[in-house]
């Protein structure tokens, strides 16, 4: 059985994911921009860095919620 904050956490959980992937796919369509390598090439990188860091944290948010859900 889950305790009260697990059972949040489960709730929260579609939104915190979707949060992401929102956010990844906003990224991916500044990386496909030519604009942004001739614009602000600084920040190629960080930008880069983000979207492999988010998709950690989907992985994470994944597993999290699949081990959750079969308790």
């Amino acid at each position: 059985k889950l305790s009260f904050k697990e059972q949040r956490e489960l709730q929260e959980m579609p939104a915190r994911i979707e949060a992401l992937e929102a956010e990844q796919r906003a990224i991916g369509e500044r990386l496909a921009s030519t604009t942004l390598y001739t614009d602000e090439p600084q920040r190629v990188g960080e930008l880069q860095a983000r979207y492999a860091q988010i998709d950690d944290e989907l992985m994470q948010a994944l597993e999290r919620w699949e081990a959750l859900s079969a308790r």
